[in-house]
């Protein structure tokens, strides 16, 4: 695989990627080849299993692609199995306070940091107790811990949530941010835009990575120059609909 994605941000690049709702090894393989960074396989609102999930990690890590895991929930049990496909990287939900946010941290890190229960003989280490050492510094150093800050009270406890040692990067949702200001759905307001700018600047204040989403690409573009290392464009669902529902149109005419 090319550098860990975390790597990368962390030394001032931004990476582009897509969203991952179809279950399926066969579509990540077809998305991956196309050059992106990463790819979020989406367990919360997909339909994949921990079966299929780490096929789907396994094909994009044959393209050299970051896959990362969206699980459902904060628990440690569904954390521990996302990140023992061997993604190195996860994503939580639904992040509104610091003690959800140090749950996460204990729960996908090893200790000291945390408290993850650990097996050599999965995905993740070979399946091997050989080098166990070197395989667990690597994934202190390499393994992406990151949590989606939603709703309003996750928005007004964002500086204490950014506080939190061991999370590497908080991701804002768009649509959560334009509730926030009594807005929803309207992600080009200039409320909306002045309310994202200021959560980025407490993330990026904290030392922490920043990732926001958008469905249009001049907006990515916005967010890249805004100072987001981590941007995530449409979802894999979307793009066949998009792009069949407008060939079916120009068939029509």
């Amino acid at each position: 695989m090319n550098r860990p994605i975390k790597l990368r941000m962390q030394e001032g690049e931004s990476v582009f990627g897509t969203w991952c709702m179809l279950p399926s090894s066969f579509v990540i393989d077809v998305i991956t080849r196309t050059g992106v960074d990463f790819v979020v396989i989406d367990m919360e609102h997909g339909t994949m299993s921990f079966e299929t999930a780490e096929e789907m990690v396994r094909a994009a890590q044959l393209q050299n692609c970051q896959p990362i895991i969206r699980v459902g929930d904060d628990q440690e049990n569904t954390i521990l199995h996302a990140l023992e496909t061997g993604c190195m990287a996860v994503m939580v939900p639904h992040v509104s306070s610091v003690e959800s946010a140090e749950k996460i941290v204990e729960a996908a890190r090893y200790a000291p940091l945390g408290k993850r229960g650990l097996s050599p003989y999965t995905r993740c280490h070979g399946y091997t107790h050989d080098n166990l050492a070197e395989s667990l510094q690597r994934h202190a150093d390499d393994t992406l811990v990151g949590i989606l800050v939603e709703g309003k009270q996750g928005i007004d406890n964002l500086s204490e949530i950014a506080k939190v040692d061991g999370i590497d990067l908080i991701y804002l949702g768009m649509y959560d941010i334009s509730q926030s200001v009594g807005l929803p759905g309207q992600l080009e307001h200039p409320d909306v835009m002045n309310q994202l700018d200021n959560c980025l600047q407490i993330i990026l204040e904290s030392g922490k990575l920043a990732g926001t989403f958008s469905r249009d690409i001049e907006a990515c573009r916005t967010f890249k120059d805004m100072g987001f290392t981590f941007v995530a464009y449409l979802a894999d669902s979307y793009a066949l609909t998009s792009f069949y529902n407008d060939a079916v149109a120009e068939y029509q005419k």
